[in-house]
């Protein structure tokens, strides 16, 4: 049987690049707001910049909720489905336990 649906998806590696990107962004944007406070031709190019973190920001915090969303509805789910108990192996094909008796 094929594993479930939850265990196929990494989302806790995909919510921490939406959560880097998204503070990526966000410092970016504060970076460029206070670079773009002069008046002159660079300016202006910082706030072209502004406009793609913006952006950014916005699909990452997107993300960032609809990923969530989905791994927690997932994992409603996927908890009231039957789990199927796999037999676990404690010691290996031998035991050390047992004492070997000689004579």
């Amino acid at each position: 049987m094929s594993k479930p649906l939850i265990d196929r998806i990494p989302f806790a590696k995909i919510v921490t690049v939406f959560a880097i990107l998204f503070a990526v962004s966000l410092g970016l944007c504060g970076l460029t707001f206070a670079l773009s406070m002069g008046r002159n031709r660079v300016a202006n190019v910082f706030m072209s910049f502004g406009v793609l973190e913006l952006i950014a920001m916005a699909l990452s915090a997107a993300g960032l909720v609809l990923t969530s969303a989905v791994w927690v509805a997932l994992a409603i789910i996927g908890s009231f489905q039957d789990k199927v108990s796999q037999p676990q192996k404690l010691f290996g094909d031998e035991d050390d336990t047992k004492l070997d008796k000689k004579g």
